[in-house]
């Protein structure tokens, strides 16, 4: 196949051809996100610590709160300079009834996913190499609740989501039994 038979591919985002919020919607939502960043990290630092810093229970989310606090940074820039450069969304671009119907689908599954994490609850502990393990409700569950969310962003073979969906999962789950000693929901 010769280069002007190769067809051009070019990476359009995770919604193609949806575009920007408006840049005023997007500094509201900076201003927003900004704001309950400093409220977590404020929280997660007001937190004892009762041994050092990896067993402190303020460090995840003082973590999370700092990234949060970039991205809301990093979208206020953004919508700044489309703003100042004169870059409005159109109004009559509204969402559609499908944007509306993934949106519910989304809430309803995480919905589904904390209370799964209530109810099915169990905890089974297990040595592997010699090393103490807990297998929790947290394992299962979040794994088919992430492989149904990646699912309905993204229609590649449903092995590798689930694939993906499980590594990350127990990627999550050893780090937090063994880096930080945390026990994860879904237990007793």
């Amino acid at each position: 196949m010769s280069n002007t038979d190769a067809k051009h591919i070019e990476f359009e985002g995770e919604e193609a051809g949806a575009g920007f919020a408006s840049p005023g919607l997007d500094l509201f939502a900076a201003g927003f996100l900004l704001v309950l960043s400093l409220v977590v990290i404020g929280a997660s630092i007001a937190l004892p610590v009762p041994g050092n810093w990896t067993t402190a229970p303020g460090l995840l989310p003082l973590l999370t709160g700092a990234s949060l606090g970039v991205m809301a940074v990093l979208l206020g820039v953004s919508a700044w300079n489309r703003r100042r450069a004169g870059l409005v969304g159109d109004p009559a671009e509204a969402r559609s009834g499908a944007d509306d119907k993934r949106a519910a689908l989304l809430a309803g599954t995480i919905a589904v996913y904390i209370a799964a994490l209530q109810f099915l609850a169990f905890q089974v502990f297990f040595s592997a190499f010699g090393v103490p393990f807990v297998l929790s409700a947290f394992e299962p569950v979040t794994t088919i609740a992430l492989a149904a969310i990646i699912h309905m962003s993204w229609r590649g073979p449903l092995w590798i989501t689930v694939l993906i969906s499980a590594s990350w999962t127990l990627t999550l789950s050893l780090v937090f039994q063994k880096v930080f000693s945390i026990p994860l929901p879904g237990g007793f």
